[in-house]
């Protein structure tokens, strides 16, 4: 689920998840935040994260991008509380899978998950506190993962990932970049913060242009700020550069969803220096 930059452990991520059912819908929505549907599976690479919570219901609770035919590329903190052993109690991996259905199932488990690699330095950093730039932002809280699927997926085309330093051979001040995923369309009522909030979910892969804000906060370079866009449940979900991957939803600057976004750069030292590791 998208952060609104602080640290959520398993136990409220595994709530959370269980929670998602039960948002209620108001009305026709078009999913990320004022974005279209990909009715044309025009993204057909970008996946639902579901997790098996019981009652044979698999809700989704962050998004990926195919990038190999067996190989879903998503955050580090959507994966975090997977740690489970087989059999036992909690989400392991044997309760994950990946949907790239357009619309996704609830009652349904995608692809499933055989193995899941962190960013070794995701769990060893330090704890994040509000929306302190020197915290969750800071070196270290490298938000990156990557899902190994049991087999690979037919009919899907991967996504090509952006190679070191793509981005800064964009003028980003005119670039449009599109955002895309499987999250909360809107709040009707409330926030993400609030016990009654009435909120959009109608679980439809969707994506909507957006720009890059000018960067004068001081947030890392391992982050480019974009306009608003994506939500809870859009984390993990691709920045895309035509059909390149050049971000992860990571960062939310607002329980409502009505703020700007922060993606963690798939063109960074340290997402590449992963990605060489592991693939």
């Amino acid at each position: 689920m998208l952060r609104k930059l602080r640290k959520l452990r398993s136990t409220a991520l595994f709530a959370a998840v269980a929670a998602l059912g039960l948002l209620a819908t108001a009305a026709p929505a078009h999913a990320i935040v004022g974005g279209t549907d990909d009715t044309d599976n025009r993204y057909a690479a970008v996946g639902a994260l579901q997790a098996s919570v019981g009652d044979g219901r698999f809700p989704v609770f962050c998004s990926g991008t195919l990038i190999r035919p067996d190989v879903v590329l998503t955050a580090s903190h959507c994966l975090d509380f997977f740690g489970a052993p087989p059999g036992d109690p909690g989400l392991g991996v044997d309760d994950l899978s990946v949907s790239f259905a357009v619309g996704s199932d609830e009652s349904a488990a995608g692809h499933a998950a055989e193995r899941i690699v962190l960013h070794p330095q995701w769990l060893g950093a330090s704890p994040g506190v509000g929306n302190s730039k020197q915290r969750y932002l800071s070196p270290g809280h490298e938000d990156i993962a990557l899902v190994f699927l049991k087999a690979p997926v037919q009919g899907v085309t991967p996504a090509p990932v952006a190679g070191p330093g793509y981005l800064d051979g964009l003028d980003l001040d005119s670039v449009t970049l599109t955002a895309a995923g499987y999250g909360t369309d809107a709040y009707v009522t409330g926030s993400a913060g609030s016990p009654r909030a009435v909120s959009i979910f109608d679980g439809v892969r969707s994506y909507r242009d957006v720009s890059v804000i000018d960067a004068r906060d001081a947030f890392p370079d391992r982050f480019v700020k974009i306009t608003k866009s994506v939500c809870f449940g859009d984390s993990g979900g691709p920045l895309f550069h035509g059909d390149t991957v050049v971000g992860i939803n990571t960062w939310t600057f607002s329980y409502r969803c009505d703020g700007p976004n922060l993606e963690y750069r798939t063109d960074s030292a340290p997402a590449q220096a992963f990605l060489d590791a592991n693939l």
